[in-house]
């Protein structure tokens, strides 16, 4: 197995977070930072038991084929909400497809699963490594922004009603953080300490969900109404530079997202389905794309809200379960050997 540094993986996780929150649609407000930020902190919690039974010495290919099947579903079915969620956010930043209907979509999607059939033949070791700097990029760029919409946006934005409640915004957290499944998979590639690399991810996922969304709040709470896509228009409206349309960086840094994010969710398939279905010998990542790209574009014409809210939550209130059925994993997995 290819080893990653908790580094490493963590930067694979956060450009994750990232592009989910710029794909974030409706309205936010103060108590949408607060929720994610108190969501980040309960998935820890329900992340830990996983964390220790890898501590332990175990690892996916110790579980059951019930829990790798289920965690490669879900896995790959993420992944199609990313590309939907791709060709959503995309209308508001003007690729050039928009006007091409599901053709277009088609065609991006087909050019983004190639780039990631090449990112994820190199192993995900070189993946884990390229994302390092990905993330210091991405890093670079939301400090920017926020620093620039401290001086220039509204801090009474956050004072603006909204009428949302902290327990929907928790749960609007959780069907935002579909990530987790390949977070579970991707945890056990990394030979440090499994429940402090937990800790610091969901430490770092915090403080990055609570940046991004109040600088979106202040940015654009006076327009709230009228917006799809928040998280998105504040990142366009902030203009850090003197010189000033900086959409150019910001598409080029959303495309290095959406990259790296459906990379790491075809990695983690592609290493699922490795272990799971063994008579998949050859083009396993295509394949998984394949699904994921034909999935996205079933969620794109019929929606994501409820089905992605309603699996995402599914998948995270399974956590503790899980963990149970990892324990009974070995004497099953013994028995497939045997």
């Amino acid at each position: 197995m290819n080893r990653i540094s908790k580094l490493q993986l963590i930067s694979l996780m956060l450009i994750g977070d990232a592009f989910a929150l710029f794909c974030l649609r409706g309205g936010i407000c103060i108590m949408t930072a607060i929720g994610f930020a108190s969501g980040s902190i309960i998935q820890l919690f329900l992340a830990l038991p996983l964390a220790r039974y890898y501590d332990s010495g175990k690892n996916l290919a110790d579980t059951g084929k019930a829990v790798r099947i289920l965690l490669l579903g879900y896995v790959i079915l993420y992944g199609g909400t990313l590309f939907s969620a791709l060709w959503h956010t995309s209308s508001v930043i003007y690729i050039p497809y928009e006007n091409s209907g599901m053709y277009g979509r088609l065609m991006t999607g087909g050019l983004i699963a190639l780039v990631c059939v090449y990112v994820s033949s190199s192993g995900i070791k070189a993946l884990a490594r390229s994302a390092v700097i990905a993330m210091g990029l991405g890093v670079l760029c939301v400090a920017m922004v926020t620093v620039s919409a401290v001086i220039q946006s509204d801090i009474s934005n956050i004072f603006r009603p909204d009428g949302r409640s902290l327990p929907s915004e928790v749960i609007r957290g959780f069907a935002a953080s579909g990530g987790l499944g390949s977070f579970i998979v991707l945890l056990s590639f990394t030979a440090e300490d499994k429940t402090d690399t937990a800790s610091m991810y969901f430490t770092c996922k915090v403080i990055l969900s609570f940046i991004m969304l109040f600088t979106s709040v202040i940015v654009t709470g006076g327009i709230m109404d009228v917006l799809d896509f928040p998280v998105t228009t504040a990142a366009q409206l902030s203009q850090p530079f003197p010189v000033q349309r900086t959409d150019s960086l910001f598409l080029i840094v959303f495309s290095v997202l959406a990259v790296f994010s459906i990379a790491v969710q075809a990695s983690a398939a592609e290493y699922l389905a490795a272990g799971t279905i063994p008579r998949l010998k050859r083009f396993r990542c295509t394949e998984v794309l394949f699904m994921m790209v034909a999935i996205g574009t079933v969620l794109y014409d019929i929606g994501t809200g409820i089905i992605s809210y309603a699996l995402s939550s599914f998948i995270i209130m399974m956590i503790v379960p899980l963990e149970s059925l990892l324990k009974k994993g070995g004497g099953e997995m013994k028995r497939e050997k045997a």
